[in-house]
Formats: C-alpha cells, structure tokens, sequence
C-alpha cells in the first residue's frame, strides 16, 4: 500500500478530509520519529513496539583495501509486532496469483 492509499483508506474510516487525514498521520509519525531520535520507545496496542538498539563499534575488513576498518556504533529502529498482528498476519489466506 502506498501513502497516498494508506491516506485514502484512514479518510473513508474516519470520515475525515483527506487533507486532515494527512496532517494527523504525518504528525503521528512526527511524534514517532521524535521519540525514537531521543532513545525512547513508543508502544502502539494492537500493533506492536517500536524501539531502538544500539550496534556496537565493530571491525569490518574490506576487500578492496585489503584492510580491516572499524565501523562506528550506530543506532537502529527495532518493530516488534504484537501478538494480536501475529496472529492475524498467521492465519491471513495467501492468494494464488
């Protein structure tokens, strides 16, 4: 699904503007953003956890130089999904297209 779907759908569940739709997903995901950026995590019941991790400085060698390189910390996002969307996500019947 892409956003301008995404966007459509939400404006014929809520009822709302599609205008309006558009400005309160892009601030939810404004908020997101914000929260993960200072190392929080945001929980979404239903839908699932969203963190981030911490991937510690670790030596890579590239083959190219042949030469190990070290390869600064980073942070990363992490989605664990709830169990109610595992569950739906199961059991969902795959189409034969």
């Amino acid at each position: 699904m892409k956003y301008k779907e995404l966007i459509d759908r939400l404006s014929e569940k809520t009822g709302d503007s599609k205008i309006k739709t558009r400005e309160i997903l892009q601030d939810a995901v404004d908020v997101l953003s914000e929260q993960l950026s200072q190392g929080k995590g945001v929980s979404v019941p239903d839908l699932g956890t969203f963190s981030t991790k911490v991937n510690p400085e670790k030596k890579v060698y590239n083959p190219h130089y042949e030469a190990y390189l070290m390869v600064p910390p980073k942070r990363t996002v992490e989605f664990n999904p709830s169990t109610n969307l595992k569950e739906e996500v199961k059991y969902l019947k795959i189409n034969d297209e």
